[in-house]
């Protein structure tokens, strides 16, 4: 059986599974649509085998989620013909990130300049100018997701302190298996790093404000998500987080003179 070996292609598949699955319809009946085996489709999602063009055309009628057909295509065939990284810029790229998210094993997300939007509060994400985590486009969070960041995201001066201060209460609620902190400079690309790990293999993605880019995975970024996980102690990570949370209560009761808020727990 042929092996797609691009990232794009396991997340266009991923993203069909998902959509297949949200309309709760078996694989006997897009394989029938499309004349192939149960097999075959299940091989397609899972990313081991390729989607042709005309088979993306007819699984988006079927799925109700025909606005995603070009885009789709375009991914698929550039996916096919190249071997470079390649980029969804087109509306809905973080919802199709989601969809594909939804259907990996187990999602690593590695920031360094923001935090991830499927934990920004609505404030947040309106100083900071993503996609609010109430619209349909952005990125939801997922139950196998784990979330690193960097120290310096949650100390930064460039939101004010009484938006970043209920943002970091937030976060001080999510259990800490979910969420950690580490110390430092992380040695990562600026912005967000995202390890899908897919059946036919994983899928490294950098979801940005205007689309996703999907990389082809090579050692290196295999490593830098290795080598982070390994720094992560959840007593310091609690540590830096409630640290983080009275220095911007501070900072906030500073900027607007209003009475304090509760210290964090």
């Amino acid at each position: 059986m042929p092996v797609a070996t691009h990232p794009a292609i396991r997340a266009v598949g991923g993203y069909l599974r998902d959509a297949r699955e949200r309309r709760l319809i078996w694989p006997a009946q897009p394989a029938d649509l499309i004349r192939v085996s149960e097999e075959t489709v299940l091989s397609m999602e899972a990313g081991h085998t390729p989607i042709a063009l005309w088979h993306i055309e007819l699984l988006c009628q079927l799925y109700h989620c025909s606005d995603d057909i070009p885009v789709l295509k375009n991914l698929a065939s550039a996916a096919m013909h190249r071997s470079e990284n390649i980029a969804d810029e087109a509306p809905g790229h973080h919802r199709r990130l989601a969809g594909c998210a939804r259907q990996a094993r187990e999602v690593r997300w590695l920031s360094t300049a923001l935090i991830p939007p499927p934990l920004q509060t609505a404030a947040y994400a309106r100083a900071v100018g993503c996609p609010s985590p109430a619209l349909p486009d952005a990125p939801l969070p997922s139950p196998h997701t784990a979330y690193v960041l960097d120290e310096r995201i949650l100390l930064t001066d460039r939101v004010a302190p009484e938006v970043m201060a209920p943002q970091l209460q937030y976060l001080l609620g999510l259990d800490v298996d979910e969420l950690s902190v580490v110390p430092g400079r992380i040695a990562a690309p600026q912005g967000h790093l995202v390890e899908l790990r897919m059946p036919a293999g994983p899928v490294f993605a950098r979801p940005e404000h205007d689309g996703v880019l999907y990389l082809l995975a090579d050692m290196r970024l295999s490593a830098l998500m290795s080598d982070t996980w390994e720094l992560i102690t959840p007593a310091a990570s609690r540590e830096l987080l409630v640290y983080a949370a009275q220095e911007q209560l501070s900072r906030a009761y500073v900027h607007t003179g209003a009475a304090r808020c509760p210290e964090p727990l």
